[in-house]
């Protein structure tokens, strides 16, 4: 049935195994907000799931993920929530504000452990704390025996490239300096998000794969250089997911308007989303069965909005009603992203596939108009 979402657990566990080669002994956390399905699926390369909402932890809760692999982030913790992480175990939990550490202080008074905090350093956005505010809080937190402050959090953005990331060390480095400074305050861990560029719109599956490992190549030296100074784990969520989804869909209709050959398809753009709604500006890759001369097409979605354009111009060999389109690296964010429940359009299947268990469906069509009801 389309459309449908299939992911390919040998390419997400692939694209693991080539970060892990490239940042040898440098733990790894994969945000789970790129794609919970994955989840159960994570290789022992795997070092700690970084959960961002109280909706996050009840799925690991779900899957009986341990714990103490479970770092608790995300902006909105309410008293309720954080007692609920320490309740469960959660290894690790992070302060993004000084109303939240209040609150993970106060929810400590119920638990006989140490609770193992982060602190979440701004990037200049609505993100964490300014170094004034952390230092606030390491100094109330020497007279807390209930609170043992880790280290630091910090993610500045994604689709960034080698400059990018240059600049977030040297950031980073000034940051903990100047705590060490003004308070004494040595950095036990560094939690980074680099948030690497997956790339996309290279063309090809197998060009975008290449851009990727390149950029991996220039950024693992940096990263390693800076690992061998302060004790670094690395997040990761799109760059590790993208490469191993694809999203079938099947073209229902053919139309040519105005001199545009129009193709279009009973998915759209409430199901598939690569950075943002201006991904239809570019091109990523499609797969076809077809063969003969190609022309070109603009291919939209299902909705009732001129919107819902995903490719606006791209080369396919003929297109005929009934075919199937196969839209790659949509592992990371389509299948959460996605305003799904936009016109109470069915909510697609969901496949996992290896080499050795073949092809496994882990969740039927949803009807979105039972949800839109009241459901």
């Amino acid at each position: 049935m389309t459309p449908s979402y299939i992911f390919d657990l040998d390419l997400f566990r692939k694209r693991i195994r080539d970060i892990s080669e490239a940042l040898p002994g440098i733990p790894l956390v994969y945000s789970i907000k790129a794609n919970p399905f994955l989840l159960p699926y994570l290789p022992e390369d795997i070092s700690r799931i970084e959960v961002c909402s109280p909706g996050e932890l009840a799925i690991c809760k779900e899957l009986h993920i341990p714990p103490e692999k479970i770092i608790y982030s995300g902006l909105v913790k309410e008293k309720a929530d954080t007692e609920e992480a320490l309740s469960y175990g959660a290894g690790l939990i992070t302060a993004e504000s000084l109303r939240h550490y209040r609150l993970i202080k106060e929810a400590s008074l119920k638990h006989d452990h140490r609770i193992r905090l982060l602190l979440r350093l701004t990037s200049g956005n609505q993100f964490g704390m300014t170094g004034e505010d952390i230092q606030r809080i390491i100094k109330d937190a020497e007279e807390c025996d209930r609170i043992n402050i880790c280290g630091i959090h910090y993610y500045s953005g994604t689709a960034k490239k080698l400059k990018q990331v240059e600049a977030d060390m040297d950031h980073m480095i000034t940051e903990l300096n100047r705590l060490r400074e003004d308070c004494g305050f040595e950095c036990g861990m560094l939690e980074y998000g680099p948030g690497l560029n997956a790339e996309y719109f290279a063309g090809s599956d197998s060009a975008c794969e290449e851009k990727d490992m390149e950029l991996l190549d220039l950024v693992s030296p940096v990263l390693r250089d800076f690992a061998g100074r302060y004790r670094l784990s690395l997040e990761f969520g799109r760059f590790m997911a993208s490469p191993c989804g694809t999203y079938e869909t099947m073209v229902v209709d053919m139309k040519s308007n105005s001199g545009t050959d129009y193709v279009i398809i009973d998915g759209g753009t409430h199901q598939i989303r690569y950075y943002g709604p201006n991904a239809a500006m570019k091109t990523p890759p499609v797969e076809q069965n077809g063969s003969g001369e190609k022309r070109e097409y603009m291919i939209c979605g299902s909705l009732c909005t001129t919107a819902d354009v995903l490719v606006r111009n791209i080369a396919l060999h003929e297109v005929r009603t009934g075919d199937i389109l196969r839209f790659k690296r949509t592992g990371a964010y389509s299948v959460t992203e996605g305003p799904m429940l936009f016109l109470s359009r069915r909510m697609p299947e969901i496949y996992v596939r290896s080499e050795r268990e073949g092809l496994r469906l882990i969740r039927s069509a949803k009807e979105a108009y039972r949800i839109n009801l009241g459901d």
